[in-house]
């Protein structure tokens, strides 16, 4: 019974020791790495939402899988989205998700809007009305030359992001990710089964009868 006893007290302690290890493992990871932890977790959900619009758009189009993969594929997140948005209008199997597929359109391009910005863009650390250091992920704009000396002036406009705010990001596109694969199962599950055609040949054909 003691040494029972003991076998518990010395595995709660080695419970102990392990979690604070983990605790001391978080607190040293260092939050430029944290920024590119969740620039890494946003390409990943970029990456199976375009997938989940590519399998949505095959299944209501009468293209083989290999020549929409292949004019898919070329195009940016931007050009993707009218793709997709051709081929699902022009499904009479959609008609019933009109209203939700036009806000899933309209959600697409406010996330590409954010996707240009983190894709294209840099990663500088500042410290922002007397808050402790952090990274940023500040986006090129275009249309604004002088968008770094913004940033260093303590401007944040839309293109720039907190670990937060990319975090958000990503939920973004998990949220439209699972729309469409929600679509996608609804259509499968509501599709009438298939039934092949009887055929009365027998294969293989009967050898013709020789002529007598």
């Amino acid at each position: 019974m003691l040494g029972i006893l003991l076998d518990l007290m010395a595995m709660a302690k080695k419970g102990r020791r392990a979690q604070r290890r983990r605790k001391q493992r978080r607190r040293a990871t260092k939050p430029l790495d944290r920024m590119h932890m969740a620039m890494g977790n946003f390409l990943t959900e970029m990456g199976r939402l375009e997938f989940s619009m590519l399998l949505l758009g095959e299944m209501i189009s009468e293209e083989p899988m290999e020549a929409l993969f292949e004019d898919y594929a070329e195009r940016p997140f931007g050009k993707k989205i009218p793709w997709f948005e051709e081929r699902c209008n022009a499904s009479q199997a959609l008609k019933p998700y009109k209203s939700e597929l036009t806000r899933l359109y309209a959600d697409m391009r406010a996330l590409k809007a954010k996707r240009n910005y983190l894709v294209h863009g840099e990663t500088y650390e500042a410290s922002f009305r007397g808050r402790p250091r952090a990274p940023y992920r500040v986006g090129v704009t275009p249309d604004n030359v002088e968008y770094l000396d913004d940033f260093d002036h303590q401007k944040h406009g839309d293109n720039v992001f907190s670990i937060e705010q990319v975090k958000a990001a990503t939920a973004e596109c998990v949220r439209l990710k699972d729309q469409v694969v929600r679509i996608r199962a609804e259509l499968i599950g509501s599709a009438e089964p298939y039934d092949e055609p009887e055929d009365d040949s027998e294969w293989p054909a009967p050898a013709a009868a020789k002529a007598g």
